[in-house]
This record gives C-alpha cells, sequence and structure tokens, in this order.
C-alpha cells in the first residue's frame, strides 16, 4: 500500500488496527485529541470498578474499555509489561506500581499500544501535537518521552480554550488544555508563527521617539561572521565577546533609509555600514556609550508566539458539531506550523473533522480515522460536505456486511447501530439484557411518557422467538419504540404480524410503528427505519438533515 492509496479517505475502526495496515513513515504531521472522560468523577479513574452512569453518547460508549479496569486492560496492561522490547515497557511498568490497577491505568495502556504504532507511521522529519487537559497531561508526557524519546520534545503548548470563570468554591477553575509537541527525529519542519503585538506591548516597546517616529532598539552584534572588520571598535566601541558587527542588510533597512544610503551600502564593509547608519540616525547610544540599532514602529508589529495559545478561543456555536470540538483556527496554526502545502496530516481520533478540514483548506493531504461510523458521517456530509469522500473499513454492500457479521460480530452490531442516525450503541456487548442499542425522541409522542427507542442487532439468521423476546423487552422498560435489525430481510410473516400486534404512535399527524423489523439490506436499498426525529446521540440536539441521506 502507497501514500496515495491511503491520502484523502476515512476510516472506521480502531486506529491501531488500521495504522498496522499502513507503511513505516507515512505522516508528516499527526494531531490527535484522544477520547478521555473528563467529565467522570476524578476518582473513578482510580479505582477498579466500573463507571457509575448511563453512557449514551458515541465516545463514552465507544471507549467504554478505555476507562474502566476490567478484562480488556488486564489483558493489556500484561501484554507490554511481557515486551520487554516495547518502547512503551518501562512507563508502563513504572505507571503500575505508581497507580496500581485502575480506571488511569487502563486508559493509559491503550493510549501506549496506539502512541507506538503511531511512531511507526510517521515521518523522519515530521511532528505529533497530543491535544489533552490535565486530568492525565502528565503521564501521557511520561509515554510520550518514552516513546518518541525525551529529546525529541519540543514543546508543552498551554491553549486557554475559554475566559469564562464559573464560581467553584472548592478549586481554581480549569481554563486550559495541554499539547504535546514531539519531533520524530532532528531534521523536522517547524515554520515559526508570528503573531500581532497587542496595544500595551507595542505602547511598552516602542517607547522611544524621534523626527523618525517611534522605535525600539536591539542589538548591532551578532554571529561570527563578517571577517575581520567585524571585530575592530565601532567609534572606540568593541562588540561583546564572542560577537561581531552585524548591520542589516539593505534590504532590512526602512525605504527612507535605502533612499539615504543608496545601493552602495551592500559594498561597504562592516565597520562602514555601522558608520554610514550611524550618520543617518539609525544608531542609538545608550548612556553608557553602548551602540544599538533602532527599529521604527511600521504598521501592527510581530512577535514571535510563545507556547502560551491565549489568542484562539473554543469553538463557536456557529461553528460546533460536537461538544469537545476544537475550534478550525487552533488546527490551522498547527499545520501551518509543522507542515507544508502537500504534505499528509493524519488524525487518529478524527471526531468531527476539524483536523481533516483545517488540512483540507491548506492544501495538505490528509487521512482521518474514527472509531465512531457516526463521526465518520458527520465528516463527510456535514464538515467537508462531500459524500463522496471514501470510506474504508465501513461495507459497502450485503456481501461485505455478511462477511463482517461472521468475523467481527461486536463490530457489525455496532455499524449496523450507527447506520440508523440517533442509535448508539449499549454499554455493553454481552449481557445487555437484550439491548444492543438505544436513543431518545426528540419530542414526546402522544400519550407516551418515554422518549427511550430501543434496538437489538441480530446478523445470523433470523429467529422468531427472539424477536418476541425482544419485544418483551421493549414492552418491559416502557420505551416508546423498538427496532429489531436483521442482516437480511425476515422473510417469517408471523415475525410481520408479531410486530403490528403491538400497534402504532402518533407524532403530530404521522403515525409509525411501536415494534418495527429493519434489516442492512434495506440500508443498502436507502430504507430507513419508520422513526420520529431522533437527538443527536452526541449533542442532544436535533439531528442534521444530511446525516439522513444515503
Amino acid at each position: 500500500m502507497t501514500k496515495d492509496d491511503i491520502v484523502n479517505a476515512l476510516y472506521y475502526g480502531d486506529c491501531l488496527e488500521v495504522m498496522r495496515k499502513w507503511p513505516d513513515g507515512f505522516a508528516d504531521l499527526v494531531y490527535l485529541d484522544p477520547p478521555f472522560n473528563s467529565n467522570a468523577d476524578y476518582n473513578i479513574l482510580f479505582g477498579k470498578g466500573e463507571r457509575k452512569g448511563e453512557a449514551d453518547k458515541y465516545q463514552a460508549v465507544a471507549f467504554q474499555d478505555t476507562w474502566q479496569w476490567n478484562e480488556t486492560a488486564v489483558k493489556r496492561v500484561e501484554r507490554l509489561e511481557r515486551a520487554a522490547s516495547n518502547p512503551a515497557h518501562s512507563a508502563i511498568v513504572g505507571l503500575r506500581s505508581i497507580l496500581g490497577d485502575c480506571g488511569m491505568l487502563a486508559y493509559l495502556s491503550y493510549m501506549a499500544e496506539r502512541l507506538v504504532e503511531l511512531k511507526r507511521v510517521v515521518s523522519p522529519t515530521g511532528s505529533v501535537y497530543l491535544h489533552c487537559d490535565p486530568t492525565a497531561s502528565h503521564y501521557l508526557k511520561l509515554l510520550m518521552d518514552c516513546i518518541f524519546g525525551g529529546g525529541n520534545f519540543k514543546n508543552e503548548i498551554i491553549w486557554q480554550r475559554t475566559n469564562a470563570h464559573p464560581l467553584s468554591i472548592r478549586k481554581f477553575e480549569s481554563v486550559t488544555d495541554t499539547i504535546l509537541y514531539y519531533v520524530r527525529g532532528d531534521d523536522f519542519v517547524f515554520h515559526g508563527v508570528q503573531t500581532p503585538m497587542s496595544a500595551k506591548q507595542i505602547d511598552a516597546l516602542y517607547s522611544r521617539q524621534d523626527d523618525k517616529g517611534r522605535y525600539t532598539t536591539t542589538d548591532l552584534s551578532g554571529g561570527k561572521q563578517g571577517g575581520a572588520d567585524a571585530y575592530r571598535p565601532f567609534k572606540a566601541v568593541l562588540p561583546p565577546a564572542g560577537r561581531a558587527w552585524a548591520p542589516p542588510n539593505y534590504h532590512k533597512l526602512p525605504q527612507w533609509a535605502q533612499a539615504a544610503l543608496g545601493k552602495e551600502y551592500e559594498r561597504l564593509g562592516q565597520l562602514e555600514k555601522c558608520d554610514a547608519l550611524d550618520d543617518i540616525g539609525l544608531v542609538h547610544w545608550t548612556r553608557n556609550g553602548k551602540p544599538r540599532l533602532k527599529r521604527y514602529l511600521e504598521g501592527t508589529p510581530t512577535q514571535p508566539l510563545p507556547n502560551l495559545w491565549a489568542d484562539i478561543s473554543r469553538a463557536s456555536k456557529l461553528e460546533r458539531i460536537y461538544p469537545t470540538q476544537k475550534p478550525l483556527a487552533l488546527l490551522e496554526r498547527i499545520i501551518k506550523a509543522s507542515s507544508n502545502e502537500g504534505d499528509i496530516v493524519l488524525d487518529p481520533f478524527c471526531g468531527c473533522g476539524t483536523t481533516i478540514d483545517a488540512a483540507n483548506r491548506l492544501q495538505r493531504r490528509w487521512a482521518g480515522i474514527d472509531i465512531s461510523h457516526y463521526a465518520i458521517e458527520v465528516v463527510r456530509k456535514r464538515r467537508l460536505k462531500d459524500a463522496s469522500i471514501p470510506v474504508r473499513g465501513v461495507p459497502t454492500n450485503i456481501e461485505a456486511a455478511s462477511e463482517m457479521a461472521r468475523n467481527q460480530p461486536f463490530e457489525f452490531e455496532k455499524w449496523a447501530l450507527s447506520c440508523i442516525p440517533g442509535i448508539a450503541p449499549n454499554n455493553k456487548q454481552t449481557g445487555d439484557g437484550g439491548i444492543d442499542g438505544r436513543g431518545y425522541l426528540l419530542n414526546p409522542l402522544e400519550g407516551i411518557k418515554s422518549q427511550l427507542v430501543l434496538a437489538q442487532v441480530k446478523g445470523g439468521k433470523f429467529n422468531l422467538s427472539q424477536f418476541r423476546d425482544f419485544a418483551g423487552v421493549v414492552t418491559h422498560k416502557n420505551a416508546a419504540m423498538g427496532v429489531y435489525v436483521t442482516l437480511v430481510k425476515p422473510n417469517s410473516p408471523d415475525a410481520y404480524a408479531k410486530a403490528a400486534e403491538q400497534g402504532r404512535v402518533r407524532a403530530g399527524a404521522s403515525e409509525f410503528p411501536k415494534m418495527q423489523l429493519w434489516s442492512i439490506a434495506d440500508y443498502f436499498e436507502k430504507r430507513k427505519p419508520d422513526l420520529p426525529p431522533l437527538a443527536d446521540p452526541v449533542t442532544g440536539k436535533a439531528m442534521h438533515p444530511d446525516l439522513f441521506a444515503g
């Protein structure tokens, strides 16, 4: 598989499995904002029990094993502990001795496996920006130091995402996120970012004034270059120890200075240039007799961007699709700083696709991965507004869906549910009491208090008894409606009769079946279940109409 085979496509599935199929050094820049349950009780992450509460949002559901100390986490940690040559080995061994067996260790071991694979697919000149919050940023930095090497750490960027300060009695409110910036090696791409100075900064820096305007002063000396002449006294003053006189080049002078000096300036020696600058008033002499170069205020001056980013606010309501969405300006800054046009930008947890959108706007190639088919559809249809973008890892016909149902039954279950906009997979995949997914009606039905919609998925042969059992679950849970999802359309008149027995429900002037059969074959034939509007499983608001399109 070549780079051209991979780029400008979206990938459905676990990024670990997707990246394992890719060649070494594939990506020039990686930005990742991995999901983290930072809204949960912090102490739960350090306990052995499961998280409390109903997880009905896609990210919380899709990554349930990430935050829980369970059998999956135990196997993952033990696998890393046994692999002495794994770059994350020592970090996980050390973290387990510090944290013990808990949800935080489950999360860090999950990230460790994916960061190791990420290192492999980053090019030798590439960079990685890992976005996280203070709950786990210090642990993630330890992991990154072990995997990428402490010498390849460049910055801990502090992004002030909001100026809001809600009242809290027990702590200082958190208004920042952390972005850990690492490079793959010494020869990496980086374009310095300049930002406009504030009026206060301008007043403080350009505090002097003469007949040419406001100015500041900078050192007239520089590195060891310019020949022996550059080390001799200028007006009886020697350059600082280990440095030489370094007057600016002609093209860096103000236009009025260029006109006064003419092109002959370029042929002068270093000391002669210093004399020429002094003659036209471009040298400022300090009280202790040291020469400094005048730099005049022109337009709005800029300064190099430091690692504190307080000039970009969180995504506006008009821009936001997901509650945790990062602003487009933040991703554009990162992409401009650490890549060139035509480079490949990878986001292995692409969510609603802000990284993909920014890369596309800036003429970079890109690849995005997400474990939620719903998120993938958001990127195609709402973010990029291009439903023709290829999605790999998702069945495109009934034969591929049948293969997925046979070989990856749990993945098939999640994918099948995501084909119904508004239905999110259940928090459990086994022992779920007959419930595989659930959603919530946007508006209550007439005469029915519940807004819950339940779904069950069966990838094998249709079984009438199982269908009856699910109908009983819908009744027992007092759900408003139920959808029974099969691979192919059931060939059972009794099944349709049983569904009709459950009656119909009314929403305004429309009626809907309380219990219905729907198949993946229907999905490929562009037929959606007959449902009233469901709430978006991430935002809780109305579903965007584009997501219902085929």
